[in-house]
């Protein structure tokens, strides 16, 4: 059974020179001219990626940097043009890798694709939002009640599961899908949209005639087929299109590895340490392509490499990364390297039955031994932009507020989209804001303007949820009190270790009138940044290869050599990667307020380091007591003659400063 459907080609862009790429260009900040194939070309066009055009790339940090304005979609751009970049370096470099051009194409997809899952404000939906609606035991009941129907949030979502979901609705979109029992061939036809045996690789050296033809007698579906049968679109070779396959290879580089089940996140499949199976590239060879978007190695890759760069350059204007970046794409390489984190790698437990001499290795990319410092370099500027930019406190305090009106507005305010049902039926789907992401169509009218809808609502019960948004226009923006570094001090590790409503009991408690005022509502924030791999060296995480080894990277794949971690010596680094902090936000924005609050927090931090200081006196104290003394020699006893050793350790020792000591301690303890 075939089905007629109104499909397109996909057609190159024709150029002068007749040359085999068909592409167009467009001008962007930090990487300059960036090129679009006819695939970029029509994804682009999506609803899926133009929603990124509404979601700024950093929240509400331009209330502390103004010119941080750029949006998602830029991000995106950055990350496709340097994935290809790095992709294409790497198989002119090392050709006997067998990188072919559409693994090329796929690694470029997933970088454009890969946060298509982004909800409004950065991270504050799957962030802050999610971490107050766990607090809100009682709205999320009244939420369950009204939405009973809808599909439960899955237990650890994020974004990147969004993005999955959004990837398949864009497939849809365009009349494809993708079909999990004919993984090499074509996407499947569901409806008008492109030509699924159209849609890949576009080679003008090739002559039409000598294209297999497709063969789907098996299936009701069809690649291809259009109402006039005598004007068949033109096709390209089997091999240039894009299959089920490759998108679920595309999937797998946005995830960094296998994709978990269906209902299952992405962060619990990985914290379960199931034994996933790559279905994309199953080719052990081919791993290293995996590492190009998301590097769960050692975290250094495209997408961090792009944002770190746009954003230090919007908010600073500083290239300080910028011009790390054609170094780090274009040294890098692919050889052998032991697993960092093997208890937990779904290849190393896959490979616990097995033997041989490359157990525990991974092809991996890799760098000269030479780059240890500008890798470093990377990492000590991705902990630096996160003290100064990305968690900068104003933009804390502004993620708070855009927080509670997601949090007030919940209950009353919902999203609607055309639904189209699995019968073919379309129906008007309405979701709260935390449930939008279980729905493509609803998540897709989840943008920044979300904040505007809200204020224009006529619902009186959005009221309390208006006049935030009001004041947050205003940059009323919640103000940090206090803050305090944990160190390595004893007294630092309890305070690190209290909840967080102890922590805010006991700084009200400071001050009656402020305990009983309901408007001097506090936020305890635990704030942790690091290098990227937590209070490890993320260098060490890397492998590295001398230079005297190089000429054996062109050797096929299971030759090529085993590059090492390399010495903590041989670079410089930082004393400390891992900071912890604990900021104290008000959200009432009297400044008297503000100012007793800050004598609350300071008399809170100061008790607890005096008791602890109380406390390792008294622990000092009760060592002295328990010592036991000497007893003293009478005048009828002899005394007992030894033969000096070489040292002054025969002089005599007094027992006058130990009791000196211990009558001082006494002393301060009475004080007390």
């Amino acid at each position: 059974m075939m089905v007629s459907t109104s499909v397109f080609e996909l057609t190159p862009y024709p150029r002068a020179d007749n040359s085999k790429h068909f592409l167009r260009a467009t001008k962007k900040a930090v990487h300059g001219s960036i090129k679009l194939c006819p695939v970029a070309k029509a994804l682009l066009d999506t609803p899926q990626v133009q929603r990124l055009k509404r979601l700024e790339q950093l929240g509400v940090s331009h209330i502390t940097y103004t010119n941080c304005t750029h949006k998602r979609f830029d991000h995106s751009l950055g990350v496709m043009h340097l994935a290809e970049k790095m992709a294409q370096e790497l198989r002119e470099r090392q050709p006997r890798l067998g990188i072919t051009e559409k693994d090329v194409l796929c690694v470029k997809i997933a970088g454009l694709l890969h946060d298509l899952g982004h909800g409004p404000f950065s991270h504050v939906y799957d962030g802050v939002f999610r971490t107050q609606l766990e607090k809100e035991k009682g709205r999320r009941q009244r939420d369950s009640e009204s939405c009973a129907d809808v599909p439960e949030v899955m237990d650890g979502w994020a974004h990147e599961d969004a993005s999955l979901m959004m990837i398949d609705a864009l497939l849809k979109g365009l009349g494809m899908e993708i079909d999990e029992s004919n993984l090499d061939k074509p996407l499947k036809q569901i409806g008008d949209g492109i030509d699924a045996g159209c849609f890949g690789i576009w080679d003008r050296s090739l002559e039409c005639e000598d294209v297999p033809t497709i063969d789907d007698s098996d299936d009701e579906s069809h690649y291809g087929y259009v109402d006039d049968e005598d004007e068949q679109p033109e096709r390209i070779p089997l091999h240039l299109v894009l299959t089920s396959r490759d998108w679920i290879f595309v999937k797998e580089c946005i995830v960094g590895g296998p994709l978990p089940p269906k209902g299952v996140s992405i962060k619990k499949f990985k914290n379960m340490g199931q034994k996933g199976v790559l279905i994309g590239r199953p080719d052990p060879h081919k791993e290293f392509l995996y590492d190009v978007i998301c590097n769960r190695h050692s975290g250094l890759d495209v997408d961090k490499m792009d944002y770190l760069a746009r954003d230090t350059v919007r908010a600073f204007g500083s290239n300080s990364i910028a011009d790390l970046l054609p170094k780090m794409t274009e040294k890098a390489f692919v050889a052998w390297g032991a697993c960092s984190n093997p208890l937990n790698c779904w290849k190393c437990l896959n490979q616990k039955q097995s033997t041989g001499d490359k157990l525990g290795l991974h092809t991996m990319i890799c760098y000269p031994d030479k780059m240890a410092d500008n890798a470093m370099s990377f990492f000590e500027q991705r902990f630096k932009e996160h003290q100064r930019l990305y968690v900068h406190a104003k933009t804390q305090g502004g993620n708070f507020m855009i927080a509670d009106i997601f949090v007030l507005a919940d209950p009353f305010f919902q999203i609607s989209a055309m639904n189209d049902n699995d019968d073919g039926s379309i129906a008007d789907l309405k979701l709260p804001i935390s449930r939008a992401m279980t729905n493509a169509e609803v998540y897709l009218q989840l943008t920044d303007g979300v904040l505007e809808r809200i204020l224009n609502s006529e619902d009186h019960k959005l009221r309390p949820a208006q006049n935030l948004i009001k004041r947050f226009l205003a940059h009323k923006i919640y103000e940090r009190i206090d803050n305090q570094i944990i160190g390595n001090e004893s007294w630092q590790h309890t305070l690190w270790d209290m909840e967080d409503g102890e922590i805010k009991e006991q700084i009200l408690q400071k001050d009656v009138d402020m305990l009983n005022d309901p408007n001097n509502e506090i936020i305890i924030e635990k704030k942790v940044i690091h290098h990227g791999m937590k209070d490890q060296n993320p260098v060490s995480f890397m492998r590295f290869l001398p230079k005297k080894f190089h000429r054996q990277l062109l050797n096929s794949p299971e030759n090529l050599p085993v590059a090492k971690q390399i010495p903590d010596s041989s670079y410089k680094k930082p004393d400390i990667f891992l900071q912890k902090e604990i900021r104290v936000f008000c959200k009432n924005p009297n400044m008297t307020t503000h100012r007793k609050l800050k004598k609350c927090c300071r008399a809170f931090f100061n008790d607890l380091k005096d008791k602890d200081s109380c406390d390792n006196q008294q622990y000092t104290l009760e060592i002295i007591e328990e010592t036991p003394q000497t007893p003293t020699r009478t005048l009828t006893e002899p005394a007992v003659t030894q033969s000096p050793p070489d040292d002054h350790s025969s002089l005599p020792r007094k027992s006058g400063p130990r009791r000196s000591l211990m009558n001082d301690v006494m002393k301060r303890s009475r004080q007390q």
